[in-house]
């Protein structure tokens, strides 16, 4: 149904009547009607200015009018995003406006020069006045922009990490500031950086990073730890350091005997920040000492979330796990997003273990190895009633096992990611299921895993018996089989030895079938799912398993996407005459109370031949009515917007007509992801 606000904007004549009686008040309460109308009136408010494309950067600097816009609204701005081209530009005209008003008179800081001449003689600045008024700020200092928008500034690359610290230093209201790009690799530019920061009395969060292939100053991180201000919740460092064991003292007596700048000395801050909930300290790649991290620890004594940095020797986390059980009662999320090189990340192990029972929330890894038999699954355990978000994006090697145990035992969890290069060292075995153990992980929003659900042997034994009993498989190539085997028997032809391995064959089959029933009611019990991601690793009947690395979506799940007919079992093909008929069976209906699904993805293409004979306009019917909030199904190839009229099944077409916001195919995620903050 098309909201009533949309309806209002859409006709000219009840907008022109209404307007005189809308106040400014009423303005703001209209961007909150819906996200079209948020969209649409937010740029003309001011309040988020993003300019942080060269293109844009170019257009503003060519258009007067542009620049016009910009200097009468610039009390307005709250939030900016940009780059080192516009923060240049920007200053060089607060230069020009400071030069054409001497009654404006900003605090200068003595460590920035101010330039003899505030523009090239090639083009002429536009004057600004100053932006104090921000309260998120986040800049790129990169400058590998084109040439022409930096033509005529006079600001030495040099000097534009002290222009962005007074440029920070004028809104002493901040309360996120994020910093990308700076190479603070200098101890004067990390000291000027480092007071700027304490002296933002309301900040809040903290992010920082140096860029590709640069080291932050050895001592810089240190030094803003020491000096932030005690309102601070977040810090996150995504620098690389260097030589970082060399500087072990808890004050700033070293630093301050390093090239002083025209301020003195820094002044360290005498309590630890109570409010840092959330740590990320810069990556180390010759790993942290005991001390070091213990030392982090006393002055952030508050932390519930941890990015897990490298340990010297990949074995120091035997220790720091009972620093962390004594000095950080409260952690509940580990993360690692960068690659461990101490056995795929089994130091994190101790830590695990070592936090008090279901205290973790959040265990996130970047790369990881399961390669005990129970320890991974036993550490989880300890945390079954609390655990929220297991998230395994790009692992090395992870149970099945380890997933059974945390789908039957894990019963707070929203979130669970498995994923890797090579998905046999992480699918979940359907055979190593116990069908007698449900799941529990019934709150599940968020699912993506591997599967295989054929049997684990590579071939079928032979039955005991000798004599054989010919039965009829809902096996497609044993359909062909046992119509074989019943002419030969009816012309009183021998059937050979083939019916014993068919009676084997269908014995796995059936064994099979039920073990896949039994998955997809389990499937089924996610009724909080909005994002379905599995995947296959082998298909069934015509594809054998084999251990070339195929595309999940040349795979398939049998009979998942399809409704089966009312009358329909297990066995459900009959002999009559001769002729061989078969009800419909499938389990698409098992998945009829998941209404909250906005993404299926994985092994789900219809143009799979074990799809395509089964799936029609009833199925489609049944997904356009029990999924109601589908935006993503990956059941066409990439580009079906393109093919032409009758290369897409009539069903699908039907589909896209009464659901054109649905994307059929594969493409990035619609649904907001539960990442740690971190």
């Amino acid at each position: 149904m098309t909201p009533a606000s949309d309806t209002f904007f859409s006709i000219p004549e009840l907008v022109d009547v209404l307007a005189p009686y809308l106040t400014p008040q009423d303005l703001p309460a209209l961007l909150r009607t819906n996200r079209n109308n948020y969209a649409a009136f937010t740029p003309y408010f001011w309040t988020d200015v993003t300019i942080n494309t060269s293109s844009a950067i170019v257009r503003l600097m060519d258009s007067p009018e542009a620049c016009g816009a910009l200097y009468r609204n610039i009390g307005f701005i709250r939030h900016l995003r940009t780059k080192a081209d516009f923060l240049l530009y920007y200053i060089e005209g607060l230069y020009a406006y400071m030069d054409s008003r001497p009654d404006v008179i900003l605090p200068h800081p003595n460590y920035l020069r101010r330039p003899a001449s505030t523009w090239g003689r090639s083009c002429s600045v536009f004057p600004f006045p100053p932006i104090t008024q921000l309260v998120r700020l986040d800049v790129s200092t990169a400058t590998a922009i084109d040439e022409r928008s930096l033509q005529g500034v006079t600001t030495t690359t040099l000097d534009l990490g002290l222009s962005m610290c007074w440029f920070i230093s004028l809104n002493r209201g901040l309360t996120h500031l994020t910093l990308r790009d700076e190479p603070l690799n200098g101890h004067h530019l990390g000291r000027v950086f480092a007071r700027t920061v304490s002296r933002l009395s309301c900040l809040r969060h903290l992010r920082f990073s140096c860029g590709l292939m640069k080291d932050m100053a050895v001592p810089t991180f240190q030094m803003i730890l020491l000096t932030c201000p005690p309102t601070l919740e977040l810090l996150e460092g995504q620098n690389y350091v260097g030589g970082f064991n060399e500087y072990d003292s808890d004050n700033l007596d070293l630093y301050n005997s390093m090239e002083l700048d025209e301020e003195g000395p820094l002044e360290v801050r005498q309590e630890p920040l109570y409010r840092v909930t959330r740590l990320k300290v810069p990556w180390n790649m010759r790993g942290y000492e005991h001390d070091q991290l213990v030392r982090m620890m006393k002055i952030c004594p508050n932390v519930e979330a941890w990015d897990v940095p490298l340990t010297r020797g990949g074995r120091g986390f035997g220790n720091v796990a009972g620093a962390i059980k004594d000095l950080w009662p409260r952690l509940q999320e580990l993360t690692c997003k960068v690659i461990h090189f101490d056995c795929h990340g089994h130091g994190v192990l101790p830590v695990l273990e070592g936090i008090e029972m279901n205290r973790l929330r959040v265990w996130a890894m970047g790369d990881y190895s399961d390669s005990w038999p129970t320890r991974t699954l036993d550490a989880i355990q300890r945390h079954s009633e609390t655990l929220r978000e297991i998230r395994f994006p790009w692992t090395y090697s992870f149970k099945s096992s380890t997933i059974q145990g945390i789908l039957t035992g894990c019963r707070a969890l929203e979130h669970l990611e498995i994923g890797a290069a090579d998905p046999f060292r992480i699918k979940l075995w359907l055979e190593d299921m116990d069908p007698e153990v449900p799941w529990v992980s019934t709150r599940l929003r968020f699912l993506k895993i591997v599967v295989d659900w054929n049997d684990k042997r590579d071939k079928p034994r032979l039955p005991p018996k000798p004599t054989p009993t010919v039965h009829m498989s809902i096996n497609v190539r044993n359909e062909r089989m046992s119509a074989i085997l019943a002419s030969r028997m009816r012309l009183g032809k021998p059937a050979s030895a083939k019916p014993t391995v068919e009676v084997d064959v269908f014995e796995a089959n059936r064994r099979r079938w039920a073990r896949l029933q039994w998955f997809y009611k389990q499937l089924g019990t996610l009724t909080e799912l909005e994002v379905l991601d599995l995947r296959a690793t082998s298909g069934f009947a015509e594809e054998e398993p084999t251990k070339v690395l195929r595309p999940y979506a040349e795979f398939t799940f049998p009979r998942l996407l399809c409704l089966s007919d009312d009358d329909a079992t297990m066995a459900e093909m009959v002999q009559e005459g001769g002729r061989q008929q078969q009800g419909k069976i499938g389990y698409l209906r098992e998945l009829s109370q998941l209404r909250k699904l906005r993404e299926l993805r994985g092994s789900f293409r219809i143009d799979r031949p074990a799809v395509k004979a089964y799936m029609g306009m009833k199925e489609v019917e049944f997904m356009h009515t029990h999924w109601p909030e589908l935006r993503v199904a990956e059941f066409l190839p990439e580009g079906y917007e393109a093919l032409e009229d009758g290369r897409i099944p009539s069903h699908m077409q039907w589909l896209i007509e009464q659901r054109p916001f649905t994307k059929l195919s594969k493409t990035g995620p619609d649904t907001p992801q539960y990442f740690p903050r971190i």
